[in-house]
Order: C-alpha cells, then structure tokens, then sequence
C-alpha cells in the first residue's frame, strides 16, 4: 500500500468505490445487484455533522454589499462575526440488494472523515449499528492511516499487537458476534477479502490490490508529492524501507 495515497484521497476513494462495484457486479448472482450510495457530509464547527443527499448542486459565489448613506451619515462600526468554515464531504460506499431492494451487504471504504475526530468516529459507529441491526452482512475496508480505528476495542487490541497499518473487518449478519479481520502491513499485499451475501449464496471474492493498482496507474500517482512528511510518521524500519524505495525509482 502507498502511505502517500492519502494526499488526494477524495479522488482515490471515488475511483476505488465504482472500481470495487464494478468487480462486485460481474461476480454476483443474477438477482443481485450492487450500487454505489452517497451522502453529502457538512463536517467542522465541533457540531453534530448535517448529512443530505444531494442530485444537483450548482453554485454562484456571493459578496456582502453594504447599502448605500449618505454623505451626512455615519455609520456605526460593523460588529465582525465569527467565520466558521464547514468542510463538505461525500461519503460513499456500496450496497448490495436483491431485486425487491432488500439490502444484503454494505461495502464501506473508510475515509479520514470517519476516523479523525470523536464526533465523527461516533457518527459512523451508529451507522454501523444501523446496519448490523437491520441484518446487513458488512464489509469494513480501511486503508487511510490517519484518525483512530473505528472498529471494536478487541478488534483494535488485535490490530495493534499485530502492527497492522491498515486492516478489513467483515461481519456476517447471521453470526454479528463473530468478526473476521484481515491485518494489513505497509509493505504487504492487500488481501483478496470474502464478502457475504445471503445465507444460501457463496461469498464472492473481491481482490483489493488489482484495483488500488488500478487506481494508482489512473490517477498518475507518480505525480504525488513524494518528499512530504508523512502524518502520522511511519515506523522507524518501514520509513527507511519507504526511502530506500523512493530513491531506487527516482522518487526522491
């Protein structure tokens, strides 16, 4: 995996949402079928996060204009408000339906957003519990190294005793308390992971390092800055490690 990625992961994670969904709807069975949803998140002001779902956003800048006085008046001066900037993120992830619209499975590729802040952290554990109690198989990919784990205190202990930069969590509907967990090394190849359908379906199998390949050759990722400090820092054994491979392509 390249730690760097996440300097435009926005653009990265769209690419790799339709790349999975594509992979995901040739392997499925015939009665099923898997879509990308979205939601709009406002994020920042240490608020609650607003969530929406937008179909067309067009947008015009404005300038506050004063009204005009006259020569003779004064105007009071201006109280200066507080300026809050919102970040707007769109969340997207992947459902897997059957042809009445019952949900099967969700694939959530995480994103900095859900794991940089508590509140938002939060956020998206009731999303979780939404829908493991509703009876959604769920298949949780990160791959970002920022923020905190979102997953569950045991799956953390595990993550961490295993030095795991990344990792993917699946729970099966039918069995909620049993998580299977793939951990993921800087210098390893990603898993091809298991996904859960219904009960009387095979798992199909989704291979995520042919379409972080994918993305990163799409997306010119040789272009990304490659002297940047990395936050947070590697280890001290996978920086040198991350150098070295710099330096042999020309990198740095």
């Amino acid at each position: 995996m390249n730690p760097f990625f996440e300097q435009h992961w926005g653009d990265a994670h769209a690419s790799l949402i339709t790349y999975m969904g594509d992979v995901l709807q040739e392997r499925l069975p015939a009665d099923l079928i898997a879509r990308t949803e979205e939601e709009a998140v406002t994020i920042g002001a240490g608020g609650l996060a607003t969530t929406y779902r937008p179909d067309i956003q067009v947008r015009q800048p404005w300038t506050l204009k004063e009204p005009a006085v006259t020569a003779m008046a004064t105007p009071p001066p201006a109280t200066e408000p507080i300026r809050v900037f919102l970040d707007e993120e769109v969340e997207r992830w992947i459902e897997i339906r059957d042809l009445t619209g019952r949900l099967i499975t969700v694939l959530e590729l995480l994103s900095p957003s859900n794991k940089l802040e508590s509140a938002e952290r939060d956020r998206y554990r009731r999303k979780r519990r939404t829908f493991l109690s509703g009876g959604v198989n769920l298949v949780e990919i990160d791959l970002v190294r920022r923020g905190g784990w979102v997953f569950r205190d045991g799956i953390q202990d595990i993550l961490r005793r295993a030095g795991a930069c990344y990792a993917v969590c699946v729970v099966r509907a039918a069995r909620t308390g049993e998580h299977e967990v793939y951990p993921i090394h800087l210098r390893q190849q990603l898993p091809s992971v298991r996904v859960p359908l219904r009960p009387t379906d095979a798992d199909v199998t989704l291979d995520l390092q042919p379409l972080i390949d994918q993305c990163h050759e799409r997306r010119r990722c040789h272009l990304l800055n490659y002297r940047l400090d990395l936050n947070p820092p590697l280890a001290p054994d996978d920086a040198a490690w991350v150098h070295q491979l710099l330096l042999q392509h020309g990198l740095r």
